[in-house]
């Protein structure tokens, strides 16, 4: 059986890399708009010289070369094949455009945003040119027209584009995260400019699933809970995070417990234990008990992600777990964990290639993994009698294994690390499950009018005490580590030192002084890149972009303001105006300005400033409408005064 076992697992897991791996390479550094036949091509003749050469130097090793290449091609042509799906050219000016909805509206401000699919744009009076992209669509509602619900055909005049990236400031590609989330772009509909052309006649299986979610949260709305009780129930159970407000998600971030409030393997563990406990009578009727058992969990699984709007992340774990079930009533074995965790990730990057590079992909399989490396060396060797302190000795165990794998990811991405995790998941554990199973035993008792009412009261009381010990853990003092940073490349050694770590101890004795080295080497790579990034001049910027003034030092980023709108940056001299203050003021001499910064709000032109300053460079904010920024573009070519419209570029930065 452990040889079966090997073929199994280890090629499939070294197949998942070579696939993985092409997925990155070429996303990393394949230009944007390159033809994949060209790119092809050109792979095909280095694999051709490779198999050449490879088969010349051992045949023994030609069959795992070649189907390795050709899974890390394949990674690498999906990559291709998903850019030129998803992208598309936008026109600059606004077009009429018709699409339908895909997800349920919600409202953003005054504004409501919802996925639209683009099915074209209006060529002439009865033609029509494919378009077949999805868009992130803002609209302000029209008191006129009927509102918008998933399914319904819309026409719309508007300007589409992908936006400007920031990442140079706050390190984040919004327009590139759309782009793996299959968004083309987005756009903005003024009021009158949009209309529902007709209601929709049938919805797709993921739109009913959006739909079943939404009528969930409505009967959540509907018990009367306060809004941050209702608003954690609903993340919890099926995933709606958007009546969280900003401060609710930066308590359980500091606490180390802002992964309870997205679905994930834990709420499909938590329900699935729940689930076999009640139906575990079954396990009495020996030849087809244990098969009934596990098709009924499984069925109800898929359920609860149907009525979770069928997330990534859920589907992720009821793939998972699905894929263990049917192995382990296919076979008397055990079936392990990683293999069903390996097999879920090649499944799904085959599907979607993009999913490696989303940031729950990524925290999950890590915690997975890590959980099922370092949880057994975490309790082995470990007797304890009695059942609650050997349950919280577990809880811990569980805890720690999780944040170990984890752990390089948030701080690359975070860069934060909560001191009381293992606190608060002794909390959020036991509560996260009652709340999930009182919120299942509401919606199932709802109709009895004593019984479902007692259950919602014991939901609220659960949900309200949780709330009130993820602040209180806040409130402590060093709650949480800020502005630890690791880069790319110290985050990659520090996954290494925890599986070095593991290797050490798991390995048998006459190995251990290989990884003790292996060990070391890493460590101190990784000492000496943060020593090396540490003493690196970090040069300071200064950022013009959304109607305010930046700077930024390494991952510090400070907002500089001023009530009289001018400011003094080191050296430089800056002017922000965003209102109407200059426009009947006098001055006997003109104040010398480095860089004037025009921004929504400003009343009068650049002939009545030139009176009043003496401008170098003019940067003309986005949030200028068209006409006014015409206007000033014109006088700034009129002064022979140099401007820069972030219209074009979307931030603008020097380096002071």
């Amino acid at each position: 059986m452990e040889t079966s076992l090997s073929w199994i697992t280890y090629p499939l897991f070294r197949l998942t890399i070579c696939l993985a791996t092409g997925i990155f390479l070429f996303d990393r550094f394949l230009p944007e708009g390159v033809s994949w036949p060209l790119w092809g091509g050109i792979c095909c003749v280095l694999l051709c010289v490779g198999l050449l050469r490879l088969a010349v130097w051992r045949w023994r090793w030609f069959f795992g070369g070649v189907t390795g290449l050709a899974f890390f091609l394949w990674g690498g042509f999906s990559v291709v094949h998903q850019r030129e799906k998803v992208g598309y050219a936008w026109d600059e000016a606004p077009q009429v455009y018709k699409g339908i909805v895909e997800t349920v509206p919600e409202i953003r401000g005054k504004t409501w945003r919802a996925e639209v699919h683009v099915e074209g744009r209006h060529i002439t009076k009865g033609t029509w040119q494919k378009v077949d992209r999805s868009v992130l669509l803002s609209w302000i509602p029209d008191t006129v027209a009927e509102p918008l619900s998933c399914g319904d055909t819309l026409c719309f005049y508007a300007k589409i584009s992908r936006p400007f990236s920031e990442k140079e400031l706050t390190g984040f590609d919004y327009g590139d995260y759309l782009l793996r989330k299959g968004i083309s772009g987005t756009g903005l509909v003024y009021a009158g400019n949009w209309y529902r052309a007709g209601k929709p006649r049938w919805l797709t299986f993921s739109q009913r699933a959006r739909v079943c979610q939404q009528k969930v949260v409505e009967v959540y709305r509907s018990w009367g809970l306060d809004e941050e009780v209702q608003a954690v129930i609903a993340a919890l159970t099926i995933g709606d995070k958007s009546d969280l407000s900003t401060d609710l998600k930066n308590v359980y971030s500091a606490a180390g417990a802002s992964h309870v409030l997205a679905l994930s393997g834990l709420h499909v563990g938590i329900l699935s234990g729940f689930l076999f406990l009640v139906f575990y009578p079954l396990t009495y009727w020996k030849r087809y008990g244990r098969m009934v058992r596990m098709l009924l969990v499984v069925t109800l699984l898929w359920g609860f992600a149907f009525i979770s709007g069928l997330s990534s992340s859920v589907m992720r774990a009821v793939v998972m777990f699905s894929l263990y079930a049917f192995a382990s009533c296919c076979s008397e074995e055990r079936f392990s964990g990683i293999h069903s965790l390996v097999l879920a990730a090649f499944l799904m990057l085959l599907y979607n290639p993009f999913f490696l590079f989303d940031l729950s992909f990524q925290l999950s399989f890590a915690a997975v993994a890590s959980i099922l490396a370092f949880y057994p060396l975490c309790t082995r060797g470990v007797v304890i009698q009695n059942r609650l302190l050997r349950y919280l000795f577990n809880l811990l165990c569980l805890s720690v294994s999780a944040q170990v794998g984890t752990l390089p990811f948030v701080l690359l991405y975070f860069g934060t690390f909560p001191t009381y995790f293992l606190l608060a998941n002794l909390i959020v554990s036991p509560l996260a499950a009652c709340i999930l199973v009182l919120t299942l035993m509401a919606l199932a008792l709802s109709s009895v009018p004593w019984l479902g009412s007692g259950v919602v009261v014991l939901l609220d009381w659960s949900t309200s005490f949780l709330n009130g010990a993820m602040r209180m853990v806040q409130h402590f003092s060093g709650s949480q580590i800020t502005s630890v940073y690791l880069s790319a490349g110290q985050a990659c050694l520090l996954a290494g030192i925890f599986i070095c770590l593991y290797l050490c101890w798991s390995a048998g004795m006459q190995r251990k002084a290989r990884q003790w080295i292996c060990l070391l080497v890493v460590c101190n790579l990784f000492v000496a890149l943060s020593v090396g990034m540490y003493l690196q001049e970090k040069p300071e910027r200064l950022y013009f972009s959304r109607a305010e003034i930046y700077t930024r030092k390494g991952h510090c980023i400070s907002t500089h303001t001023s009530d009289s709108g001018l400011i003094r940056i080191g050296t430089l001299c800056v002017g922000v105006l965003d209102d109407g203050r200059w426009k009947n003021c006098q001055a006997s001499w003109r104040l010398p300005l480095d860089y004037v910064y025009i921004c929504r709000g400003f009343k009068g032109n650049l002939s009545r400033l030139n009176d009043l300053f003496e401008m170098k460079q003019v940067i003309l904010d986005s949030s200028l409408s068209e006409g006014y920024r015409e206007m000033l573009i014109k006088e700034c070519q009129l002064l022979k005064i140099s401007y820069t419209d972030l219209s074009v570029q979307g931030s603008y930065s020097i380096e002071l």
